[in-house]
């Protein structure tokens, strides 16, 4: 009976620990491979670095949403390095999708100082080869910061790890689609600070050109109350991961003055995650000017 017992308490400890040591080693695969991206565009430079990392239906905005691959086959290769690292990741609990962010700042010359910073969000979805591609890339400017973030720590991935086979799927991604136009509508019929009041957590993330990371429920509400006029989203499209836990939607945004008028227009990127039941916003990215 005792060895029967130590077993079922070994087996049930097994069973809890695998899974999350299975995550950890996706989600520290995923720090690993946006390092390697960014050391390439040192080594190679920024577009041929983003030809190697971007899956086949990768969108970049340029302004607008486009395929990002036929764009830079299309590109001519620029002078100047930009430079990033990450300071932030999650994985969907399947291992199959990912998000990273972090500062990032341009160089005109590659030894020299940077004229531009800013901070990215990218998105990484597995292939079904294995490799992690980004399937969306975004970024936003903002003054120099005036302490450097601490970058992630990673160890070099476990080879199985790193060629093991996914196979994409986009099932549920309907009601992620459902939650972001739920959003849309509460953020143009109820207004901002009741829609981001039930969509955001402590956890959040706005970027804003200008403005450091705003994060966490508290500081995210304490800016949108400065924000004057409306907000109006359109969504394009997204993704979801196969466990339907983490995915990502895109559009237009226009914001409008007391008055009713449009005086900005851009583009947002919006990254949710499943806590508990619903749906939470882990990343909003605008890059209105």
């Amino acid at each position: 009976m005792k060895t029967f017992l130590i077993f079922f308490i070994w087996s049930s400890l097994f069973m809890n620990i695998y899974p999350q040591q299975k995550n950890n080693d996706e989600l520290n695969s995923l720090i690993a491979v946006e390092y390697s991206f960014a050391k390439s565009a040192s080594e190679i430079g920024t577009r041929d670095a983003f030809l190697k990392f971007i899956a086949d239906d990768g969108i970049l905005f340029r302004p607008n949403a486009v395929n990002g691959k036929k764009f830079l086959e299309q590109s001519a290769k620029k002078p100047g390095l930009l430079r990033w690292y990450p300071v932030h990741a999650e994985i969907a609990l399947a291992g199959d999708m990912g998000f990273t962010t972090g500062p990032a700042d341009f160089r005109n010359e590659k030894e020299g100082e940077p004229v531009w910073f800013g901070n990215f969000c990218t998105v990484w979805q597995r292939q079904e080869n294995g490799e992690w591609k980004f399937v969306i890339d975004f970024g936003n400017s903002n003054n120099k910061p005036e302490e450097k973030a601490e970058g992630l720590k990673y160890s070099e991935p476990d080879k199985k790890t790193a060629v093991r086979q996914f196979k994409k799927s986009n099932l549920g991604v309907d009601e992620l689609i459902a939650a972001e136009k739920e959003f849309n509508n509460a953020v143009k019929n109820k207004g901002v600070m009741e829609a981001y009041k039930k969509y955001i957590s402590a956890g959040t993330k706005i970027l804003r050109n200008r403005y450091l990371p705003i994060i966490g429920t508290k500081n995210i509400m304490s800016f949108l109350e400065g924000e004057s006029g409306s907000m109006n989203f359109a969504f394009e499209g997204g993704k979801i991961s196969s466990s339907a836990d983490l995915g990502f939607t895109y559009g237009k945004f226009e914001g409008s003055d007391s008055s009713g008028n449009i005086n900005v227009t851009c583009n947002y990127l919006r990254i949710y995650k499943k806590e508990g039941s619903g749906w939470k916003i882990a990343i909003e990215a605008l890059d209105k000017k």
